[in-house]
């Protein structure tokens, strides 16, 4: 499997507490909060899953943000298709005359996927899976049919890789693999709205929302090697539609 990515070496040793944004969908005003947060909690870095376009706040104050707190962000499909000039019809829709120049360039140099190394081992940074921004894995429920990805099959079966963080599903979710787990960042637009924090070397991952008060409220909590009461998938191809998600969401 060929997969076109970003390394990033710079780190003098292993990640072992990240912060995690999802699709940002030019929420200028929550992001800035998030990265406040994060700025108090002694994370090694902050990733970013992409989607900055196409929302109702200000995308270059988005881009601004993200490029001056040196957040790790990958290209969503909705950066792409601004980029293109394609698919304006969708609603909050940024079009290219939005854009400053400082904000182009930075859309148009965000990588695909980016593989870091962290106490757990490798880790993929992408939108949807891989160099498909538009793919989705989802093991089905009662609500919501599956959503299997040939690209996450080959990435399971290829091995290397034990930790793969996503968006694109707008929805913040552990899908625990035989030998990866998939965290999806999900989203800081709508109801959904937040962020979560992975501790590899205390082995958990939470989920964080603003709360009434203003200040930022833990919601949820997951022991990542706690599998005991989690469904394991070996593949997407696997998936039934009885699953139970392991939500970060309060």
């Amino acid at each position: 499997m060929t997969v076109a990515m970003q390394h990033h070496p710079q780190f003098a040793a292993p990640l072992k507490r990240l912060g995690l944004i999802g699709d940002v969908h030019g929420e200028d005003g929550r992001l800035a909060d998030a990265l406040d947060w994060f700025a108090g909690e002694k994370v090694d870095a902050i990733v970013c899953t992409g989607d900055v376009a196409d929302g109702g706040g200000c995308i270059n104050a988005c881009c601004e943000l993200l490029e001056q707190a040196n957040v790790i962000t990958v290209a969503g499909n909705h950066d792409r298709w601004l980029l293109q000039d394609r698919v304006r019809h969708v609603e909050d829709a940024h079009q290219l005359a939005d854009l400053n120049d400082t904000s182009q360039e930075f859309l148009e140099g965000l990588p695909r996927v980016v593989s870091l190394e962290t106490l757990a081992g490798s880790l993929l940074l992408c939108h949807g899976v891989l160099d498909n921004d538009l793919a989705k894995v989802w093991p089905g429920t009662q609500r919501s049919p599956i959503e299997r990805s040939s690209e996450m099959d080959d990435l399971l079966a290829s091995g290397g890789h034990q930790i793969l963080i996503n968006g694109h599903m707008h929805y913040r979710v552990l899908i625990d693999f035989d030998e990866l787990v998939m965290i999806n960042a999900g989203t800081l637009r709508g109801r959904f709205s937040g962020v979560s924090l992975v501790d590899l070397e205390e082995g958990w991952v939470s989920a964080h929302e603003p709360g009434a008060d203003g200040r930022v409220e833990r919601v949820a909590e997951h022991r990542l090697a706690d599998t005991a009461d989690r469904r394991i998938w070996r593949d997407t191809q696997e998936f039934d539609g009885t699953w139970q998600p392991v939500t970060l969401h309060g």
